[in-house]
């Protein structure tokens, strides 16, 4: 079961939908959600690990994903700029 709070303009508007249409509340709002979840499914974001949007041989390619193994930043550092990146 559901409840939805609608503004008084949209439930103006439902009623006399769903008079004109010979059709519920329920039964208009049941389709309209129904439509939408079918539309959303068809415009799913890619995945986090979804790489086509680069090309093959993108340089960058190998630094994806690196962060959430869990390098810290002085592990990056050191692997850029050298082991006394930090030192005075």
């Amino acid at each position: 079961m559901l409840s939805v709070r609608l503004s008084p303009n949209i439930e103006k508007n439902l009623n006399a939908y769903c008079k004109h249409m010979h059709m519920t509340k329920s039964q208009v709002v049941q389709e309209a959600v129904e439509k939408w979840l079918n539309t959303a499914k068809t415009q799913v974001p890619p995945a986090a690990d979804d790489l086509s949007f680069l090309s093959p041989d993108d340089p960058i390619r190998a630094f994806i994903g690196i962060a959430k193994d869990g390098m810290s930043t002085d592990e990056l550092m050191r692997m850029t700029r050298g082991e006394d990146w930090n030192k005075p």
